[in-house]
C-alpha cells in the first residue's frame, strides 16, 4: 500500500508540474542593433508605459530586447537557444542557413531601405576629406558594425560595383554609436552614419558618399527570424506576440502620438529631440504596419550581394524559410477579416 501511496503522489506532483509548465508564460528574446531603426528596445519601453496595448504580455508569453553589434552575432544565439527572434539582414539568413546549419524562418519585418518617400542608410565621409567618389576608397579603412550584417553587404555591394573587393579595403568593426568619433579622429574613412547622428550632417562635418538605396534600391534590410523548431512548439504564444507587436507598431506609426513616440525613443537612446524628431515619420526608414516582410526585395538583396561578390554562397529563400503565417493570423485578429 505504501507503494501506492508513494507512486499517486510522485502522478500528483507530476501533474501540477505539468499544469505549471502550460501556464508559464514564453520567454520570447527578440535581438536587436540599432534603435530606433529597429523598433524593439523602444517596444519594450511602450510596454511598461502603456500595458493597455499588449493585451497577452505577462500571460502568454513576455518579451525583451537583447543588444547585438550587428546581424551575424545573433546567428550563434539562435543556435545556442539563447535568442528567439533574430533581426537578420539577407545575407545573415544566407548564413544561418548555409554556414550555420539552422532550419529558419523569415516571420517579420524589422525595416526596409530604399522604398520611394522614406530614409535610406547613409555612408559618410568627412566633407573635408580626401574622399570624393566611391573609387578613393580603395586601400582605405572603412568601419562596419559586424561582417555580414545589412550595413556591412550593402557596403560591399556599393565597393564592388565600383571595383573595389573586400582585400581592396581594410575593415574595422566598430558599434555604431562610436562611428562619427572614428571618422573624426581619421582612424577610418567610411562608417554608416544611423539617423540620430545626423547633426554631423548639419553641421557640416561629415558629407555623404552614397546611401543603401544607390547602392540596391529597395531592400528588405531586416527581417525577423526564428528556428522552425520554436514556432512548432510555441505557435499559440507567438501568434499572441505577434497580435501586441502589430498594436504597438502601429501605435508607434500613429501621427496623433508623435510626440510621445519621441520621447520614448529620447528615453532609450539618449538623443537630443532634435536629433530624434525624425523617428516614425517619412525621413525614417519604412516599417511595415502589419509585420510584413518584402520578401521579394528579400531575395532581390540576396541575389544581388551573390552576384556582387558580398556573399558565397545564394539561398531561395521562398517557400522553405519563410513563415509568414504568425503575422498574418494575428493581423486578422486585429482587423477582424
Amino acid at each position: 500500500m505504501r507503494v501506492v501511496e508513494q507512486a499517486f503522489a510522485a502522478m500528483i506532483v507530476g501533474m501540477i508540474a505539468l499544469v505549471s509548465a502550460k501556464a508559464d508564460p514564453m520567454q520570447i528574446r527578440v535581438g536587436w542593433a540599432t534603435t530606433p531603426t529597429h523598433v524593439q528596445p523602444l517596444i519594450d519601453e511602450l510596454q511598461k508605459r502603456h500595458p493597455e496595448v499588449f493585451r497577452h504580455f505577462g500571460t502568454s508569453y513576455i518579451a525583451q530586447g537583447l543588444r547585438f553589434n550587428g546581424s551575424t552575432p545573433q546567428i550563434q544565439a539562435l543556435a545556442i537557444n539563447e535568442l528567439e527572434i533574430a533581426a537578420l539582414a539577407p545575407s545573415a539568413v544566407t548564413l544561418a542557413v548555409n554556414n550555420a546549419k539552422l532550419d529558419l524562418r523569415i516571420v517579420g519585418d524589422v525595416f526596409q531601405d530604399g522604398r520611394p518617400g522614406y530614409g535610406s542608410v547613409r555612408y559618410v565621409v568627412l566633407a573635408n576629406g580626401p574622399i570624393h567618389k566611391v573609387e578613393d576608397l580603395k586601400g582605405r579603412r572603412v568601419a562596419s558594425n559586424a561582417i555580414g550584417s545589412f550595413g556591412d553587404s550593402t557596403m560591399r555591394v556599393m565597393l564592388h560595383k565600383h571595383g573595389i573587393t573586400d582585400q581592396d579595403v581594410t575593415t574595422i568593426e566598430v558599434n555604431f554609436g562610436n562611428m562619427p568619433a572614428m571618422l573624426e579622429e581619421k582612424k577610418v574613412d567610411l562608417i554608416n552614419l544611423v539617423p540620430q547622428f545626423g547633426h554631423y550632417l548639419k553641421s557640416g562635418e561629415f558629407r555623404i558618399l552614397f546611401t543603401a538605396r544607390d547602392a540596391q534600391g529597395l531592400s528588405q534590410a531586416q527581417v525577423w527570424a526564428m528556428r522552425a523548431d520554436i514556432i512548432k512548439e510555441h505557435r499559440p504564444a507567438l501568434v499572441d506576440f505577434f497580435e501586441d507587436h502589430i498594436r504597438a507598431l502601429r501605435w508607434f506609426l500613429d501621427p496623433a502620438h508623435h510626440d510621445e513616440a519621441v520621447a520614448i525613443a529620447q528615453a532609450v537612446t539618449k538623443a537630443h529631440r532634435e536629433d530624434i524628431d525624425y523617428v516614425f515619420t517619412h525621413e525614417d526608414s519604412y516599417r511595415s504596419p502589419d509585420a510584413l516582410p518584402d520578401i521579394e526585395a528579400t531575395q532581390k538583396a540576396i541575389d544581388t550581394d551573390l552576384e556582387l561578390g558580398a556573399i558565397h554562397k545564394g539561398l531561395k529563400v521562398a517557400p522553405t524559410y519563410v513563415d509568414l503565417s504568425l503575422a498574418e493570423e494575428a493581423e486578422r485578429r486585429i482587423d477582424g477579416k
